[in-house]
C-alpha cells in the first residue's frame, strides 16, 4: 500500500521532456520541508502533514488499474510527489511493469541499492536537487554520495534546479562538477504570478551559464491548479 496523493494523465509540464503525454503518480509524503523564499512548495498537498489524511492508501492493483486507462496514448510514467524514492522498493513492482519510459521526480537524497533493483537503471531520474533558496539545512538536500550513484547506474537522468534571481551559479555547479549529465534550471514560482517575476531573469541566467531553460508549462497554463 502506498499513500497516492493522485494519478492524472496530462503533458509533463516541465524539464527535460516537457509537453510529453505522461501518466502522473503522485505520492505524499516528503523528507524535506522546502519554503522557496519562504514560500511553500508547490506540491504542498503532498508534502505537509495538515493534508495526510487526503492521501490515500493505494494497493499496487489499484495503481496498474488507474494506469491502464490511459495507456491508449502511449504515455510516459511520471513518479512524483512529495518524494517517490522514500517509497522506492514499493514502488519496484511498477518499475518492474511499465513497458515505457520512466521518470522519477526526486530530490537525490535517498540512497538505493541498484544491484538489489536493477530495473532502477533504465528509469529517468529527475533529479531536483534543492539549493540554497529552498531554505533547507544543505547537510539535509545535498547527498552527493546518492547523487553520484544516481548518475553512474541511471544513464539518462538530468539535473533540474529551481532558480530565482538571488540563484548563485557556484550552488550548481559545486553540485553537478565533474558530472556530465543535462541542467535544466527552471522559474521560482507556485503560481503563475510568482512565475512570471522570476521567468526572464532565469532564461539569461541559463543563456549566460549554457543550461537549458525550462519553463513551467502547467503553471503557466493553469496556475497552481492541482491534476493538471
Amino acid at each position: 500500500m502506498l499513500p497516492i496523493s493522485e494519478i492524472f494523465y496530462s503533458l509533463q509540464g516541465e524539464g527535460k521532456y516537457c509537453g510529453a503525454p505522461s501518466i502522473f503518480v503522485r505520492v505524499g509524503g516528503c523528507n524535506l520541508r522546502c519554503k522557496f523564499n519562504n514560500k511553500r512548495c508547490d506540491s504542498y498537498f503532498a508534502v505537509e502533514s495538515y493534508y495526510k489524511n487526503s492521501w490515500k492508501k493505494t494497493s499496487m492493483d489499484k495503481i496498474k488499474k488507474e494506469i491502464r486507462k490511459y495507456k491508449k496514448y502511449h504515455p510516459s510514467l511520471v513518479l512524483t510527489g512529495g518524494e517517490p524514492m522514500l517509497y522506492y522498493k514499493n514502488l519496484y513492482e511498477l518499475i518492474k511493469w511499465f513497458d515505457g519510459d520512466i521518470t522519477i521526480e526526486t530530490n537525490a537524497t535517498v540512497d538505493v541499492d541498484f544491484e538489489k533493483y536493477p530495473d532502477f537503471k533504465n528509469v529517468i531520474f529527475a533529479m531536483s536537487v534543492k539549493l540554497s533558496n529552498s531554505k533547507v539545512p544543505y547537510h539535509k538536500r545535498i547527498k552527493k554520495d546518492v547523487i553520484k550513484k544516481y548518475v553512474k547506474y541511471a544513464k539518462k537522468s538530468f539535473f533540474k534546479f529551481v532558480v530565482d534571481k538571488k540563484t548563485d551559479n557556484k550552488e550548481i555547479k559545486k553540485i553537478t562538477k565533474n558530472i556530465n549529465l543535462p541542467i535544466y534550471c527552471m522559474p521560482l514560482g507556485e503560481n503563475e504570478k510568482e512565475l512570471k517575476k522570476n521567468a526572464k531573469y532565469v532564461f539569461s541566467f541559463c543563456m549566460k551559464n549554457g543550461y537549458n531553460y525550462s519553463d513551467r508549462i502547467h503553471i503557466r497554463i493553469f496556475d497552481d491548479k492541482r491534476g493538471v
